[in-house]
């Protein structure tokens, strides 16, 4: 009785490492086809139009927000994760440091959320709509940057 208790926890516990491992694992593929340098313009409320420049690399993530005139007004980088919950892809990013700009050294250990979506060279982005997340929703849409050959 003892060795066949054993022997389903054996089993239970490869099933579960084989589980873990393909969640590992379609994370790393997922990361892979999300990398790379997107943009989006945005305008401030005197309508300034500026610039921001995400980059993705492996778990990695900068943004850079550029001014009219292509000076860096902030940055900040983080460690991100995605994971798919029920229908919907959730990136998740955690050790969050502003890296430039009036808040420059600032630190968030934390984790936050949000959906995203994928679609050709499109990186779409909503906040607000997951559990714990008290901001009103709102979406951004990032092009990807094509390197010149």
């Amino acid at each position: 009785m003892k060795s066949a208790g054993l022997a389903h926890l054996f089993i239970l516990s490869a099933m579960l490492g084989g589980i873990a491992r393909s969640a590992d694992e379609d994370s790393a593929a997922e990361l892979k086809r999300i990398g790379g340098r997107f943009e989006r313009l945005f305008q401030n409320a005197a309508g300034t139009t500026f610039r921001a420049v995400k980059e993705v690399d492996g778990d990695q993530s900068s943004v850079t927000t550029f001014d009219d005139v292509g000076n860096v007004v902030e940055s900040h980088g983080s460690t991100i994760k995605t994971e798919k919950r029920g229908g919907v892809r959730v990136l998740s990013f955690f050790n969050f440091v502003v890296t430039a700009g009036p808040d420059k050294g600032h630190v968030e250990l934390g984790t936050s959320s949000y959906i995203y979506r994928m679609d050709g060279d499109t990186f779409t982005e909503v906040w607000g709509l997951l559990d714990g997340d008290d901001s009103p929703p709102r979406m951004f849409q990032w092009r990807r940057i094509k390197d010149a050959k």
